[in-house]
């Protein structure tokens, strides 16, 4: 089935939370990019609308967005967000990615991108990994999120612990493309 490309100002109002008027009023104001049917209708396009609901920090629906994979990546470490990052860029796997540098704004990428993977450090600023796991994994409409553990501190007690509040697995640090291929293959992504 196709997805639909395009939406009303009522339908986008619905996605938004707010009334079909509030739309036509961002529209004219130029906060949402808006084009008219040939009848006069505004219609907003679904790369403008995700666009602008990401932008304002609003939850996208996921009958709006279902284009690949959302991996969210938590890691303080750049080399280690951006390790993963080409990973996934580079293969022909559809992936949406986001990052998050700390426990706080995990949470917030949780509620808001709503990934379906989850690469996380274990020890992060402030909320640490297990705590944030634990939280993911407390909340009934996010307990499905699939939670795959980094640490370069590995042993076999911290895996279980992990493992015991609900990740699929832990991975040490450093790890290889084919260690990140393995961790996705375990929570059923298959990376081509």
């Amino acid at each position: 089935m196709d997805m639909k490309q395009s939406f009303s100002t009522s339908e986008v109002a619905r996605f938004c939370h707010v009334t079909a008027d509030t739309i036509r009023k961002w529209a004219e104001a130029g906060r949402i990019h808006v084009f008219k049917t040939p009848g006069g209708h505004r219609r907003i396009r679904r790369e403008d609308l995700i666009q602008f609901l990401r932008e304002n920090n609003i939850p996208i629906h996921t009958d709006l967005d279902n284009s690949g994979t959302r991996v969210l990546v938590v890691d303080d470490e750049k080399a280690v967000v951006s390790v993963i990052r080409r990973f996934l860029e580079r293969s022909q796997t559809s992936f949406q990615v986001e990052v998050a540098m700390d426990g706080f704004d995990a949470g917030h990428q949780v509620a808001t991108f709503r990934p379906d993977v989850v690469f996380l450090d274990l020890r992060l600023p402030g909320i640490d990994g297990f705590e944030v796991c634990r939280r993911i994994k407390a909340s009934p409409d996010r307990a499905n999120i699939h939670v795959i553990a980094m640490t370069g501190y590995y042993d076999g007690d911290t895996a279980s612990k992990i493992i015991e509040i609900g990740a699929a697995m832990c991975l040490q640090k450093p790890f290889t493309p084919d260690d990140l291929r393995r961790a996705l293959a375990k929570v059923g992504v298959e990376v081509n």
